[in-house]
């Protein structure tokens, strides 16, 4: 499972990046007499992407904003007992829903970098971290079903206080 994660990732950032930074065109310019010059790179315009965003999902001093994540987790087959299996995935199940919080709140660092040899890309790293601190997060619904556990979590935030917090 973890092999095919790199490989899927660097698709994606492939695939984004070829999407987002348009080639260069080459032109070829001449002159007054209709004589040849060498070619000129116009670089293309490129567009600012502004997603739009209403009042009631941008955090200010002045409203509240309620996140709400479902955590999965999966049982391990190595356990003593399946009380010990279920316990281990519901608490895989609320690790991660707090990631999905910590990265919906405060948002995630990606790095990554290549490594090319010979005009190729030997190797191909992409790394994420996330920096929160996530509090009175509630959670509303747990559910089994066939090893996996499914945490349902929420957190209100108030403008009036995390919001000089957040804005750095």
């Amino acid at each position: 499972m973890k092999r095919w994660i790199l490989p899927a990732l660097v698709l994606a950032s492939v695939t984004l990046f070829a999407e987002s930074c348009p080639t260069p065109q080459v032109e070829k310019a001449t002159d007054a007499k209709n004589c040849p010059t060498p070619p000129v790179v116009v670089q293309p315009q490129m567009k600012k992407i502004t997603m739009p965003r209403a009042d009631g999902c941008t955090l200010s001093s002045r409203n509240t904003i309620h996140f709400q994540v479902v955590g999965q987790g999966v049982a391990p087959v190595n356990t003593v007992s399946p009380a010990q299996a279920m316990a281990l995935a519901k608490r895989a199940a609320i690790a991660d829903a707090y990631r999905q919080l910590g990265e919906k709140i405060c948002g995630v660092r990606v790095e990554g970098r290549d490594l090319i040899r010979n005009m190729m890309i030997s190797r191909s790293t992409v790394r994420t971290q996330i920096d929160a601190m996530i509090r009175n997060a509630r959670i509303i619904d747990t559910k089994f079903k066939d090893g996996l556990c499914e945490v349902e979590m929420e957190v209100t935030l108030r403008g009036d206080e995390w919001y000089p917090r957040l804005v750095n």
